[in-house]
């Protein structure tokens, strides 16, 4: 028998054994059709090489689409039993296994805290990270939502139970990650509605592969550059509602571009009486998987929140997904909600409006009505404005006058060394009070004298 036979052989074993993908033996053997497997084991259903890597192959497609790609069933495996035998070897035994999951996570993630971990312990962690061992595994081993590489435990009744757990102990580690609250993937995989052990591997990677991005400020950087590379921009500026075109209700959309390529105010407008009531949101359109497009809307509070160094809250911001139009202006845009949500409805269903008639009513109320502005102490105007970067400083135009810059050390933050006059870097007016602005580090810093003191920023007439 070839090695590459032997693989599928053992993998397919251990996928049935572990019930790694489906909760039961039942629902494996009715995904590969093939109703034996429990009384006759992995060899006598598929007696040839090709068919057990039909096999797993079809789960290994299975598994990619489940979990939008990242979970690699092959590399699982591999890594499955590695990671099993080390943990069987060296974690297996520990006392508080809750405990050692933590100080794991805090060992070996920004900001990789050390504190409290003892010397043999820590020892184990460097062997984890030296030798590449999975560390979403090692948790799920550790709370025992991953059975040993060879058990033949049976089928896992208690996943949803397991589940939660594990996503306990994950919000307990990413406490107090203030840009990591802003994300949905905790959330998510609270919701997530089929829960198996690939599946809560899959949402372990995932929440702890984000949580590295938005830990430090370079990170920070490279998502938002690769954010920025991913936009979609679609030529959508006009009125829209959400009744097909028509004029027979007083609700409708207006969409502006902003600043940037796939970035637009969207405005919720409402008209009663001779008022017309509006909020302004704030819409990204990025590529999401399987050629769709992500919509993630922020509501007008949210960058205040931000800036107040609060965390969102349910209603500060929301993720749909819509397909990936025919046309770069479409005349219909399905917004579905991705994440569940109290404050944002589970469709927005957008479309164009263009007959004339009914663009001239929307026209004439904006006209005519007044305006009643929620959240308008929210309302924000930026302008990216790098006047030159320097060796040490970056400068930025004041605006109180001319040849006035904010010289800016690039000492005074990590990360701002890598800042190109490409980006988002200016002054912000927000309710009357201005902020110098690092987009791509999601900073804003106030410009009173305690903050630029902090920064160590001075008002200079001329660039060193």
């Amino acid at each position: 028998m070839s090695t590459e036979q032997n693989n599928y052989e053992a993998w397919l074993t251990t996928i049935a054994n572990t019930r790694l993908i489906f909760n039961t033996i039942e629902e494996l053997e009715d995904f590969l059709e093939v109703q034996s497997i429990k009384s006759n084991g992995i060899k006598r259903c598929f007696t040839t090489p090709q068919r057990m890597r039909s096999a797993f192959r079809d789960l290994k497609a299975e598994v990619e689409e489940k979990t939008e790609g990242i979970i690699d069933l092959q590399r699982v495996m591999q890594q499955y039993q590695r990671t099993w035998q080390f943990y069987s070897q060296t974690l297996s035994r520990r006392s508080d296994p809750d405990e050692v999951a933590l100080q794991l996570l805090r060992y070996c993630y920004p900001p990789f805290s050390a504190a409290k971990v003892r010397k043999g312990l820590a020892d184990i962690f460097d062997q984890v990270l030296d030798e590449g061992y999975s560390i979403p595994m090692l948790v799920l081993m550790l709370k025992k939502a991953l059975p040993g590489y060879n058990s033949k435990e049976g089928d896992a009744t208690d996943i949803s139970t397991r589940h939660d757990e594990i996503m306990a102990l994950l919000e307990r580690f990413t406490e107090g990650g203030e840009l990591f609250s802003t994300l949905p993937v905790i959330t998510a995989a609270r919701d997530e509605k089929q829960r198996s052990r690939i599946m809560l591997l899959y949402h372990v990677t995932h929440i702890l592969d984000t949580y590295e991005s938005y830990a430090e400020p370079a990170n920070i950087y490279d998502v938002s550059l690769n954010i920025k590379a991913d936009r979609v921009n679609l030529d959508i500026q006009g009125f829209w509602n959400e009744y097909d075109g028509s004029p027979y209700y007083t609700k409708f959309w207006e969409i502006k571009n902003a600043l940037d390529a796939g970035t637009y105010f969207v405005t919720h407008w409402h008209k009663s009486d001779n008022k017309l009531t509006s909020i302004r949101y704030t819409m990204f359109l990025v590529k999401g998987s399987q050629k769709g497009i992500i919509a993630y809307m922020l509501h007008p509070e949210a960058i205040y929140h931000r800036i107040q160094g609060q965390a969102y809250n349910d209603r500060d911001q929301a993720w749909y997904m819509t397909a990936m139009p025919d046309t770069d202006a479409p005349t219909r845009l399905p917004l579905a909600l991705t994440i569940s949500s109290k404050s944002w409805p589970s469709l927005i269903n957008l479309t164009r409006v263009t007959e004339q008639t009914t663009i001239d009513t929307y026209s004439k109320w904006m006209e005519t009505c007044q305006h009643v502005k929620r959240f308008a102490h929210c309302e924000y105007e930026f302008k990216p404005n790098i006047y030159a970067i320097t060796h040490d400083n970056i400068y930025i135009p004041t605006g109180d006058a001319d040849d006035e810059y904010y010289k800016v050390p690039k000492e005074s933050f990590e990360g701002f060394d890598r800042i190109t006059m490409d980006d988002n870097v200016g002054i912000m007016t927000m309710d009357n009070r201005h902020y110098i602005v690092f987009d791509e580090f999601l900073l804003y810093i106030p410009i009173t004298p305690s903050q630029l003191k902090k920064y160590g920023i001075n008002k200079v007439t001329t660039v060193d």
